[in-house]
């Protein structure tokens, strides 16, 4: 598109034409990074409806291997994508730099709008699911200054992220309380956020109060995009890589084991609760402690590592497994909306769910006092016949169905639908502002 100057919108020739903002030069695409994706989106799948293929103890050995360190793959894979708008190994400058923020900026947006409507439309999930697109818009716009920096300075500001952030974080939530002039200021930002009427996700719940906060989790985003960084498609940095993030998750989850005493018997999900700071001491999955996010962080490096060498190894073999993976934000969407529609017919316990949570599910009126209750049926029923078959599957059927949908998707269209919106909308966002 080139852009128009105002004396040729008016008819006037021989007016200079300023060409429109091009998209930064990449290379062959690296398919490891979206079999890493789809690596993670399984986890997510793993954790809301069960292991495939799966009982018994290894099921739930799969569900505390996926618990968490799922969510910070995603995440850390999300800080890879957002640097792919800023160039490889060197950064833009000047006016392509800005131009990069711009894309960035709007691409956020769009996330947190499309996240919005994601979560309004799967409420019924309650507690058990919480849409984390629109943290994704937010960890985007926070990473807008650091998309000038290389690797070294991406790689100190993760780091301090890591130390800084949830421990901000857990100081803030600690300090909001209702009877506080910061828990009435919030309540009166809540009363007319948007995204807090509309979703119960507005600016101070991404930011800090829910279950994602982007002061914690900004330091995956931002390790991901000093990953980027490096030159991937060499054998001995993804070595080094795969060493670095063993070695990381290794030393986290010790140290976390022999510095953290005696925790409370309580189900901990989502972040560190505010009367119990020694769990800041844990790596607790979802806690968004630092040994937490550090240990998930290493996790997820030895993923991309081995992804990265698989996809050059298996090469068309994995190919379906990698067109699932580049239409990652379509299949989480289409995820949260059928673990929706499973809750409200009755079926979601019917695959395999934690015995507390099936008495739950089952528990009726009685249960009304639970905050943030899933939509489960009053009267306990469970559906019978093809959509009771389709339940009891449900972690192998949409698997199953997800690969195959991604593979014919992906004969007629270059991106996957929520993609294909996604990059639209910056395209023409960006364009408009280019025009200005």
């Amino acid at each position: 598109m080139t852009a128009v100057s105002p004396h040729e919108a008016t008819g006037a020739v021989g007016a200079p034409e300023r060409p429109a903002p091009e998209r930064p030069a990449r290379g062959p695409r690296l398919i490891g990074i979206d079999l890493a994706r789809f690596v993670a989106v399984v986890g997510m799948f793993v954790i809301h409806f069960g292991a495939p293929f799966a009982t018994g103890d290894v099921e739930v050995a799969m569900a505390q291997a996926c618990s968490g360190r799922s969510t910070a793959l995603f995440t850390f894979l999300a800080g890879v994508s957002l640097a792919m708008l800023t160039g490889r190994s060197t950064p833009p400058t000047g006016a392509k730099l800005r131009e990069a923020r711009a894309r960035i900026a709007v691409r956020a947006v769009v996330l947190i709008l499309v996240g919005l409507v994601l979560a309004a439309c799967t409420q019924a999930t309650g507690f058990l699911l919480t849409v984390i697109i629109p943290f994704y818009g937010a960890y985007f716009l926070l990473a807008i200054p650091f998309a000038g920096m290389r690797t070294r300075g991406l790689a100190i500001a993760a780091a301090i992220a890591a130390v800084v952030g949830p421990q901000l974080s857990y100081v803030l939530r600690a300090t909001i309380t209702p009877d506080s002039w910061l828990g009435a200021l919030a309540m009166a930002i809540n009363s007319v956020d948007p995204g807090h009427l509309i979703a119960h996700l507005g600016v101070l719940d991404v930011l800090v109060l829910d279950f994602y906060p982007a002061l914690s989790y900004l330091a995956l985003v931002l390790a991901g995009m000093a990953v980027w960084r490096l030159d991937l498609r060499s054998r001995a940095v993804r070595l080094r890589l795969a060493l670095v993030g063993v070695g990381l998750a290794a030393l986290t989850y010790t140290a976390s084991a022999l510095l953290v005493g005696p925790l409370p018997d309580m189900m901990l999900e989502g972040t560190v609760p505010v009367e119990h700071p020694e769990f800041l001491l844990s790596s607790i999955a979802h806690s968004g402690s630092s040994f937490e996010l550090v240990g998930s962080l290493g996790v997820a490096m030895a993923v991309l590592a081995g992804c990265l060498q698989l996809a050059d190894f298996a090469g068309r073999a994995i190919s379906p497994l990698v067109k699932a993976g580049s239409m990652a934000l379509t299949l989480y969407a289409l995820h949260a909306l059928v673990m929706a529609w499973q809750i409200v017919v009755g079926g979601w316990p019917m695959s395999g769910v934690p015995e507390t949570l099936d008495e739950l599910a089952h528990m009726g009126p009685a249960a009304a006092g639970v905050p943030d209750l899933p939509w489960f049926p009053p009267d306990g029923h469970q559906p019978t016949g093809f959509v009771g078959w389709v339940n009891t599957y449900m972690p192998e059927v949409f698997l199953v169905l997800s690969v195959v949908f991604a593979v014919v998707w992906k004969r007629f269209f270059r991106r996957g639908p929520l993609e294909e919106l996604v990059s639209a909308a910056v395209d023409k966002a960006t364009g408009r502002l280019a025009n200005r």
